[in-house]
């Protein structure tokens, strides 16, 4: 590519308006990048949007009316979407296309295979929202650990709730084995927090080389000795075939019956009814869950009954950084493109 004139089209959705887009991709004006913005199912909540984004992980972006945004690529040469789907399409009818760009980690919602045969570049975002869920994933584990939540709600109430048997005090989290279960973006940057608390940090992630887990601070393990001895078990794997239930009946055998578990990456790591059954025996100590197999919780579920378990409804990733982020890091892979740099985020 050459420093002429492009063309980029900016769907939003609900969850990441084109404007949000624009702001943080807007400087490739200076590179003669001309926007073009819409919008994609832009008249339905975020709520909405996210339930229908979730069905699209599994069936694919084919399944899905794309003709708006196909009907906007004449003479666009980069697109650029969030969880709108680009399915084939897309791809027959943007005969200019060039670069799709999924301002998102995943890319369930593109046909990867269709823009290979049709010889056009897809980027994504990976990373984009790891600071917000490593926030989250150790705010959440603090939190429970030092019991927050219920002295909030009781204190709330006019109740002095104290504990005086040492016995049912928490531990300095400098005194705690904290595991970490895939030691990607997020995995590293959840260490990264922890480090400053002073725990040991045990991290296990089978793609993942000795010598980089310990530059990030933590100490290799296989993941029965993460079970085995950590206090806080902290999930940040992606969901594969390999992955899925990799937490199960007796994952939660061999954690500490105190141990507590941390979901903020995808519900399906988990078994849910091993990790119930799990809870109301009390053979691991708690859980605190972002995440979930099936979204929203159905009503009635056994997990909505204990009170052992702490919930919050798949929030983590969710920050105004994490928004702009995605845009921003494309964005800067388009202008590596345009300048005749390889990107950074290519996806393969």
């Amino acid at each position: 590519m050459t420093d002429a004139s492009k063309r980029c089209l900016l769907c939003g959705d609900p969850q990441q308006p084109s404007a949000a887009m624009y702001e943080s991709a807007g400087y490739l004006t200076e590179h003669g990048v001309e926007f073009e913005q819409m919008e994609w199912q832009g008249d339905v909540s975020a709520a909405e949007f996210r339930d229908v984004t979730m069905d699209m992980e599994s069936r694919g972006p084919g399944d899905y009316d794309a003709s708006a945004i196909a009907e906007n690529l004449d003479g666009i040469e980069f697109l650029v979407v969030h969880k709108a789907p680009v399915s084939r399409a897309v791809f027959e009818q943007g005969e200019d296309l060039e670069v799709v760009a999924a301002a998102r980690g995943g890319t369930e919602n593109v046909d990867t295979a269709a823009a290979d045969e049709h010889d056009v570049t897809v980027l994504h975002a990976p990373g984009r929202n790891a600071d917000a869920v490593a926030d989250y994933a150790v705010s959440f584990a603090l939190s429970v650990h030092r019991r927050i939540p219920h002295f909030v709600e009781t204190t709330g109430r006019g109740e002095w709730d104290l504990e005086f048997d040492p016995q049912g005090l928490p531990r300095d989290v400098t005194n705690l084995t904290i595991g970490v279960v895939g030691f990607g973006n997020v995995g590293r940057k959840v260490a990264q927090r922890w480090t400053g608390f002073g725990p040991e940090i045990l991290a296990y992630d089978p793609y993942v080389d000795e010598e980089t887990t310990r530059e990030h601070d933590a100490t290799p393990a296989d993941l029965d000795e993460v079970l085995q001895k950590a206090d806080v078990v902290s999930i940040h794997a992606r969901l594969t075939d390999d992955t899925h239930h990799m937490l199960d009946a007796a994952a939660f055998e061999q954690m500490r019956e105190d141990a507590l578990l941390v979901n903020t990456a995808r519900g399906g790591l988990v078994d849910t009814d091993a990790l119930v059954e799990a809870l109301q025996s009390e053979s691991i100590g708690g859980a605190a869950l972002d995440v979930f197999e099936e979204e929203p919780i159905p009503e009635g579920h056994p997990l909505l009954d204990l009170d052992n378990v702490w919930l919050s409804p798949h929030t983590a990733g969710s920050t105004r950084d994490a928004v702009y982020n995605g845009a921003r890091i494309v964005a800067a892979d388009l202008e590596a493109i345009i300048e005749g740099r390889e990107p950074t985020h290519r996806v393969e």
